[in-house]
This record gives C-alpha cells, structure tokens and sequence, in this order.
C-alpha cells in the first residue's frame, strides 16, 4: 500500500503552528495584564494564538488544493526579502515614507498581476496607515521623510 507524504505546505503549516505554540510556551511565565495594560507575556500570547490559527487555515488549504508545482519561485522570493531588507536599510536615511513605498514596489512586483495603480494606491495606503498607526500611535520614533 502506497504512502502518501505529507506535502511542502503542510509541513509550512505544522512549523507555523509550532512557532506560535513556542511563543505561548516561552511566555507561560509572564504576566498577561489585561488589553488597556498589556503585561509582558500578553503580545507574544495573542500572537502565539493567531500564528497557530492561521497555520491550521494553511493546513486546511494545503489539504483541499492537493499536490503542488515542486518547483520553487526564486523571483518572488527574493523581490519580497529585497524589499523587506531595502525598508531597514533606507528608514533611518530617507524616512518612513520612501522605505515604505520602496518596500511596497519591490513586493508589487513578485506578483504578476499587479498594476501600476493597484500599487500606488497599496502605497499610499500602507504609508498613510503605517505612519498613523507606528509614529502618531505608537510614538515609535520614525520621521516622515528622513534626517
């Protein structure tokens, strides 16, 4: 009788799942607070639960999409990690709003339907909605356009 393996999403799935019970098992000890006073193991919790959650939504689909293209696609790959590694090297220099605008142009273009106005409106949404939320909310401090 043939064995079927489990498949390359699958074992994604079940690394993201065990992240995510890594992080609730290493913030076991800490203190949760409560959401207007966060303790210090409150984010790597809700975290931990989310990472888990969204491992089993990949699972469930890696199971119902069946066998999958073997071959890995290097293009998107590295657009996606240049554009992550451009934004922590241009933040500091020319400020939150080109790092993130660089970021999203690199990203855009591992996919190939995107458009050059679906990217600018990605652009000037995750910029605006960055800003608000990281440097105005959070008071992480960022400037705008550089030094």
């Amino acid at each position: 009788m043939k064995r079927d393996l489990p498949s390359g999403e699958l074992i994604a799935a079940l690394a993201v799942c065990l992240f995510g019970a890594g992080a609730i098992w290493i913030a076991r000890d800490y203190s949760m607070g409560t959401v207007t006073r966060m303790g210090a193991g409150y984010v790597p919790v809700m975290l931990g639960i989310l990472l888990i959650a969204m491992g089993a939504v990949l699972a469930w689909q890696a199971r119902a999409a069946g066998p999958a293209d073997s071959t890995p696609a290097l293009r998107p790959f590295a657009l996606i990690m240049g554009g992550i590694l451009a934004w922590a090297l241009i933040v500091e220099r020319l400020g939150f709003v080109a790092a993130t605008v660089v970021l999203v142009v690199c990203c855009s273009a591992a996919e190939p339907r995107s458009t050059v106005w679906s990217t600018l409106a990605l652009a000037a949404g995750l910029t605006v909605g960055g800003y608000l939320l990281f440097v105005t909310g959070l008071n992480i401090p960022l400037s705008a356009f550089g030094d």
